[in-house]
Formats: C-alpha cells, structure tokens, sequence
C-alpha cells in the first residue's frame, strides 16, 4: 500500500509540474507536449551540441534563417532553441513550409499545425503566405525560413545552394532581426520518415542579428533583394564554415518586378 501511495503521490506532483509548465509556455498543450518529445528525442537520437550561445529572443520578434539539408531540420532547432530563455515557456516559430505537408493527414500534419506552420505553395505565387508571415512579426512572434528553398542534397556539406528572396523581403519589409543558424550533420535518410531514424552527432551554430540596415528607406528592387539575399547567404555560409552559393546576377536583371514580388514567399521548407 505504502508504495502504490507514493507512487499516486509521484504522478500527482508530475502533472502539477506538467501543467505548471503548460501555463507558463503559453503555446496549449500539444506544443508543450510536442516539444518535450522533440527535445528528448533529438537528444537522444541526433545527440545535439551548440556551438557558441543560443540568440533566438525569447521575447521578441525575429526572422530565423538556416541551411536545409534534412526534413529534420525544424525539429532540431526548435527543440534546442529556449534552453537559455530566463523564463520556463518555449516559442512557436512559424516555418514556413511546403503547402502540401501543412495538409497531409496523421502526424505529420498535425506536428505542422501545432507548430504553426505558414503553408506555401511550390509555385511561389500566392502573396497570403508573406502577409501571414508579417502579421506574425507585428504580433512579437517568431518566422522560420529556409532560404534555400529546397534540400541541398548536391553539396550539403560543402556549398550552400542560391537563396530564394523571400527571407530578404521579410526582413526589408519588417525591420525585424535576421538570426542566421547553420546546423551541421543533419539526419539524412533515404526518405523523410527514415531521416528521423538516422542517428547522429548533429551541431547547432548560432549566429548574431545580421546587419541589413543600410538598406532600410529604399525602395523595394529585384537587384536590392538579391543583394540582401546575398548578404543573408553569405554570413550563414561563414557561420558552417562552408562556400557561398553561386549566383548569377545575370538571371536577376532578366526578372520582372512583378515576378520578384510573387517569389518572395518561396522560402520554404520543402524537404
């Protein structure tokens, strides 16, 4: 009896806890719940280490940039990103992601939903996602974009693959910080529920605020967006320690502004 009564007495003080911290987060259940699988489980699996100190805010709004080599990849920082918050609650960053895992059934879109996700479509065409993503930085929240817009599964390891402009728009838009995070060893699998399955030695880098300042007041170009995409490149690349992406500015005198407005939101998660 004496154990079966501590042991009631032990569940009991779990779920006071558990529900303490449900308060205090601020995001429901299902992402408090979410994030405590994710984060014992990358821990575990993917053995995550951070290189210098974490600089995701834990109260303000900002743009958070990263290389994309695996479908893991958002689960890997946003497991990892309040371990040095002051306070106990934990933050939703929106990623912006591929519009047709937003609508998948089971668990992947479900993990989507609770996570706040921002459904793009592939064909960069429609402006809703862009203004979903400005509202939640009005708001104080957190956006996610991968600007690479797709896997790199050509030189993941060596050469970041040319950024789409929709992170830069963001940023010229919002006057919002741009955090750079560069994850190292990612899980890559043969498909994305094997990636999951992948043990690892994974390594998060955080970076500082990048400066794009200078080019706040001037008016939005094709040729000003791919040179704040090139800066925004550029510093996530010395970050890994890994090449620039190649670009052509070529190909970017050849676009029309009204085709550069509609790629804008083409920054997604599409892994």
């Amino acid at each position: 009896m004496e154990y079966v009564y501590y042991t009631l007495l032990a569940l009991a003080a779990v779920l006071i806890w558990a529900a303490w911290r449900v308060r205090v987060c601020g995001c429901g259940f299902q992402a408090w719940f979410l994030h405590a699988i994710a984060r014992g489980y990358t821990r575990l699996v993917f053995r995550v280490k951070v290189a210098g100190p974490r600089t995701i805010p834990e109260d303000t709004a900002a743009i958070i940039i990263a290389n994309h080599t695996s479908p893991v990849d958002p689960m890997l920082m946003w497991a990892d990103h309040c371990r040095e918050f002051r306070g106990p609650g934990i933050r939703l960053p929106g990623f912006m992601t591929a519009k047709e895992y937003c609508e998948m059934g089971g668990i992947v879109g479900w993990i989507c939903g609770v996570m706040e996700s921002i459904p793009v479509a592939r064909s960069g065409r429609d402006m809703g996602p862009a203004r979903v993503a400005l509202q939640r930085l009005k708001n104080n929240q957190l956006v996610g974009v991968f600007p690479e817009g797709k896997l790199n599964a050509v030189t993941p390891d060596v050469q970041l693959i040319e950024g789409d402009t929709g992170a830069a728009w963001l940023a010229l838009k919002s006057k919002m910080p741009v955090i750079p995070v560069y994850i190292r060893s990612a899980p890559r699998g043969k498909s994305m529920m094997h990636s999951f399955l992948v043990r690892t030695q994974t390594t998060l880098h955080y970076g500082q605020p990048i400066d794009i300042s200078r080019w706040f007041g001037q008016r939005l170009t094709q040729n000003m967006l791919r040179e704040v995409t090139d800066e925004l490149m550029n510093h996530l690349a010395r970050l890994g320690g890994v090449r620039p992406p190649t670009t052509s500015r070529d190909d970017v005198s050849m676009s029309s502004p009204r085709h550069t407005s509609d790629k804008a939101v083409d920054a997604t998660h599409s892994g």
